[in-house]
Order: structure tokens, then sequence, then C-alpha cells
């Protein structure tokens, strides 16, 4: 018998760990430790399916967002945001960084909060390779 080669080694380990992954950001930390945006990007339909199964829907589900309100003792109520969709190819850690950042100035822009979008990361982008980029 031959040996499975580089080739064959590749496939049997991707049928055994599964080649779907997911790929999940928070930010906007609040003063209670929660975060305001949570964003969670799949390749795995069965993810996409757990996390949403609230969500009533008829058809594949392929997204959704989830909220839920807390109660922030300078704010008043706010309400904190997850969205989950699937997608044929995950978003570079660089891009899902900017998504959620963005995400998050946007959510807190329509709430009585200061905006804690920067709180997180002091503005810079964490996962840019060399050289740090700066929210402006």
């Amino acid at each position: 018998m031959r040996s499975l080669g580089l080739r064959g080694l590749v496939g049997v380990a991707l049928l055994l760990t599964g080649c779907a992954t997911t790929r999940m950001m928070q930010m906007g930390v609040l003063a209670q430790g929660q975060h305001l945006v949570t964003l969670v990007v799949t390749e795995d339909r069965d993810v996409v399916r757990d996390e949403c199964r609230s969500v009533p829907a008829s058809g594949t589900l392929l997204g959704c967002h989830l909220w839920h309100r807390v109660t922030l003792p300078d704010a008043g109520e706010v309400q904190l945001v997850k969205i989950v969709r699937y997608t044929d190819a995950l978003p570079s850690p660089f891009a899902l960084e900017i998504d959620v950042h963005e995400l998050c100035h946007a959510i807190a822009a329509l709430q009585p909060i200061a905006d804690p979008c920067h709180a997180d990361n002091g503005g810079a982008i964490r996962s840019a390779a060399d050289a740090p980029v700066r929210w402006r």
C-alpha cells in the first residue's frame, strides 16, 4: 500500500477537523463590561442555525440580528446588538475589525449613550499586520 502523500494527509485532516470556520468580534465595551456590538461571521450554516434559533424564519436562514436591552446607570436603557451572518468566504481579521467598528458607531449613534467604540482599542486597528492604523 502506498503512502497517502501530502494531498491525502491534507484531505484526511480536513475531513477530521472540518473546513468551515467562524470569526467573532465584539466592540463598544460599556460600564458593566458588556459589549454594544457582537459580529459573528461564519462559513458554517449550523452556527447560523444555532445562533438564530429564536428568530422566526421560513426557508434557508443565512443570518439574523438579535438584541436585548440593558439598563446603564448613566444612560438608561440601551440595546446590545448581535449580528450573525453566513458567508461563502470569511473576511480577514483586518476587514472584520473594520466592519465591527463601523457597526459599533452606527448602533451607538442611534442610542442615548456616549460612543464607546474606541474604548476597546484606543482607536487603533489591532489586526493590522505591521503598522498601526488609527480610526478618525
